[in-house]
C-alpha cells in the first residue's frame, strides 16, 4: 500500500512537471538581444573575379565592415515569436577590389551607412527548452536546449552613398599625367583633396539633372530573411548568432544603377568628377556604368546576447 502510494504521488510529480514545462514559454515569452558584427554589401560595386553576377557568386568578404543591433521579442505561442529589431552598420563597395578588367578600370569606390528598423516573425525549429530554475542532482532535463530558427519579415532603412574626391595630375591637354610605372599621380594640392561627399545630391548617373531620371530616395525598404541560434546559459541569459540577408528595392545603395551621362550636363565639377572619376579606359555617354537588371542587398552577422523577461503567472514581467 506504501509503495501503491510513493508511486501515485511520483507519477503525480512527474505529471505536474511535465505540464508546467510545456507551458514553461510563457514565462519567457519577452527578450531583449544586443549583438556586434559585420555588416556585407552585394551590388554593382567590387565583387568577385569575373563579370558582375548575381548573389553568392558576387559576394565580396574583404568590403565587410561592423555592425550592431538591438532588438525586442515576444513570443506568440511556443514557437512563433515576432521581434522589433534596430540595426546600425555600414557596408562598403570598391572597384579596386575585383580584378575583372571592366570593374576595376571603372574606378568606383563608395561606402554608406545603413540604419534598418524591421519586424519579422521568427519559427523555431527545435522547442526551446529553459531546464530547471534549481540545480537539482541527477535530475533528467535540467539543461537548457537551444533554440535554432528562420526568421523572415519586412524592414524600412536609411542609406546615404559617399565618395572620397582623389583627383589626379592632369597635362595642358586634360590628360592624367603618369609616374614611370604607368599609375596616375594624386593631385594633393587640390585642397579638396581626401574629403568625402553625399553622392545622391550631385546626380552622378544625372538623376535630377536628365528628365528622364529621377532622384532616387535614400529611405527605401528592405525584405529580411535568415537563420539564427540562441543557446541559454541559464534560464535568463543566452548567447548565440544571427544571419540575415536583405534584399532591397533600390539599386542605388553604391550610387551606381544605369549608364554614363555627358560631362557636359553637370555645372558642378565635383558632381562631373565623381560621375566618372578617373577612370582607367575611355568611356562615352550611354555606355554601361552599372547593372539595373537587380537591386542592391546587404547582410548583417552578428553574435548576440539575449537576456530573457522573467514574468508571472499573470503575464507581468519581472526583472
Amino acid at each position: 500500500m506504501k509503495r501503491f502510494a510513493v508511486l501515485t504521488i511520483l507519477m503525480l510529480f512527474v505529471t505536474v512537471f511535465a505540464v508546467a514545462q510545456s507551458r514553461d514559454w510563457r514565462r519567457y515569452r519577452q527578450e531583449l538581444v544586443f549583438g556586434a558584427g559585420t555588416a556585407e554589401f552585394m551590388g554593382d560595386l567590387g565583387g568577385g573575379k569575373g563579370v558582375g553576377t548575381h548573389f553568392v557568386k558576387d559576394f565580396d568578404i574583404q568590403a565587410g565592415r561592423w555592425a550592431f543591433m538591438a532588438a525586442y521579442g515576444y513570443k506568440v505561442s511556443e514557437r512563433f515569436t515576432l521581434r522589433t529589431g534596430l540595426y546600425y552598420g555600414r557596408v562598403y563597395g570598391s572597384d579596386r577590389f575585383t580584378p575583372e578588367y571592366a570593374r576595376n578600370g571603372r574606378n568606383l569606390t563608395f561606402r554608406s551607412p545603413i540604419i534598418e528598423l524591421n519586424e519579422v516573425v521568427e519559427f523555431s525549429l527545435l522547442r526551446e527548452t529553459y531546464g530547471h530554475r534549481y540545480h537539482i542532482k541527477r535530475a533528467k532535463g535540467k539543461k537548457p536546449t537551444p533554440n535554432i530558427y528562420i526568421f523572415a519579415g519586412i524592414g524600412g532603412f536609411f542609406f546615404n552613398p559617399r565618395a572620397q574626391y582623389m583627383p589626379v595630375v592632369r597635362d595642358d591637354l586634360g590628360n592624367a599625367v603618369v609616374d614611370a610605372e604607368g599609375n596616375t599621380i594624386p593631385d594633393e594640392s587640390d585642397s579638396r583633396y581626401g574629403k568625402w561627399y553625399s553622392l545622391q545630391p550631385l546626380g552622378t548617373e544625372g538623376q535630377g539633372i536628365v528628365s528622364t531620371r529621377k532622384k532616387y530616395s535614400r529611405i527605401q525598404m528592405s525584405i529580411p530573411f535568415g537563420v539564427g541560434m540562441n543557446a541559454l546559459i541559464t534560464r535568463s541569459w543566452g548567447i548565440g548568432f544571427d544571419f540575415g540577408f536583405r534584399y532591397t528595392l533600390t539599386d542605388y545603395i553604391d550610387d551606381v544603377s544605369n549608364t554614363y551621362v555627358s560631362p557636359d550636363i553637370y555645372d558642378d565639377e565635383i558632381a562631373s568628377y565623381f560621375a566618372n572619376p578617373d577612370s582607367k579606359y575611355t568611356v562615352n555617354a550611354g555606355e554601361q556604368r552599372g547593372q539595373n537588371k537587380w537591386n542592391d542587398a546587404y547582410m548583417f552577422l552578428t553574435v548576440k546576447v539575449t537576456y530573457k523577461l522573467f514574468s508571472n503567472r499573470r503575464g507581468r514581467s519581472k526583472f
